[in-house]
């Protein structure tokens, strides 16, 4: 069990963001303090503002057909 767990360890300890990861947390900064900044307007719901941002997101870069 003790190689196990030093292996685990050591694959989290060496463990480097790729470029989704880096993209994710940035976004993530980026929603949370819109979420913070706007919630108040949709009840304090988060997930309201959330659905929101998906819905704007979806028409600011909707798919165009060619």
């Amino acid at each position: 069990m003790k190689p196990l767990i030093k292996k685990i360890l050591r694959e989290q300890w060496d463990y480097k963001p790729d470029k989704w990861d880096l993209l994710a947390d940035d976004l993530k900064g980026c929603i949370e303090q819109l979420i913070a900044k706007h919630k108040y307007q949709w009840g304090d719901d988060q997930y309201a503002v959330i659905g929101a941002i998906e819905s704007i997101m979806e028409e600011m870069f909707a798919k165009v057909e060619r």
